[in-house]
């Protein structure tokens, strides 16, 4: 896997050439994600109190754990300011409001250890993004809000960008996870359903390759990009944000990363909208 730290000044199609070439993104230093940091401290410790956030796991017992995160991600996911202040970091390295679609930006938190794991909270396992959109052309964004360390990070398998890795595209469905997460009386507390289609073999970890950037930086890769929550032996919650975004472009002129092992077919260019004015994908890529 190649890492490149990148200008914030590349074009759309300079940036997503190279990702869709296997490229890993990195820009560091961009001005508003220390905004959104900041930002993110702050509603951290109005839910979880003035402690230091990544070390809540010492003072709370795992339900409590669960019930004040779920209030501080809920909060998070529901707010303009913190979107607001992404898709001005995303302004700020080159990415055109106009032609550009997002689908949603959660905050993560990833507990140390076996314990205090559910909903948000929790290590993603080995997956493609592109397995559930079906989009090519997708690209995922991802910045950490506190220091990282090699075992509290995010990892790529580069072994597997044109390795094909056996999973359950063909079967997985994203009504069925919504079902079973409307079920729930919390949202925030994890669905039994996998929310992402999962491989069906074992993975090849040997040339695991977990990423190292500081609070300010910003990662991007390719949707097709095999990649996973490090399991977190530190002793901190690693706190992280993520989006997923679109370019209406991109997918009109068929650019996009190789497809080596999706079975989906149907494009879920429905859960983008556009940044400019929400408009959605699906209405951009059918009016032409």
């Amino acid at each position: 896997m190649q890492l490149t730290e990148c200008s914030h000044h590349l074009s759309e199609r300079q940036r997503s050439e190279m990702l869709f070439n296997g490229e890993v993104l990195l820009f560091r230093d961009v001005p508003a994600m220390y905004e959104l940091i900041n930002y993110t401290g702050q509603l951290l410790k109005k839910h979880l109190g003035e402690g230091d956030p990544t070390t809540i796991q010492e003072r709370l017992d795992e339900a409590d754990y669960l019930e004040l995160m779920g209030r501080a991600q809920h909060e998070f996911r529901t707010s303009q300011e913190p979107k607001a202040l992404f898709f001005k970091a995303l302004a700020q390295v080159g990415v055109d409001h106009g032609t550009t679609y997002w689908d949603h930006f959660p905050l993560r938190a990833v507990p140390c250890g076996g314990t205090h794991g559910g909903g948000r909270c929790g290590w993603v396992d080995v997956h493609r993004d592109s397995w559930g959109a079906t989009i090519n052309a997708q690209l995922n964004w991802w910045a950490p809000i506190y220091s990282l360390t090699p075992e509290r990070s995010m990892a790529f398998y580069p072994e597997y960008w044109q390795r094909p890795l056996a999973n359950d595209t063909a079967t997985w469905s994203i009504d069925e996870y919504i079902r079973q997460r409307n079920m729930l009386p919390n949202k925030e507390r994890k669905v039994p359903y996998s929310s992402v289609p999962l491989p069906s073999e074992p993975v090849d970890d040997s040339h695991i390759s977990p990423v190292m950037l500081n609070p300010g930086d910003l990662l991007c890769f390719s949707s097709a990009h095999l990649h996973a929550s490090v399991e977190n032996i530190s002793n901190r919650t690693r706190f992280s944000v993520e989006m997923r975004t679109v370019n209406l472009n991109e997918v009109l002129a068929g650019h996009g990363a190789p497809n080596v092992d999706n079975d989906g077919v149907q494009p879920m260019y429905n859960w983008f909208r556009r940044i400019s004015d929400n408009c959605s994908l699906a209405c951009g890529v059918s009016a032409i």
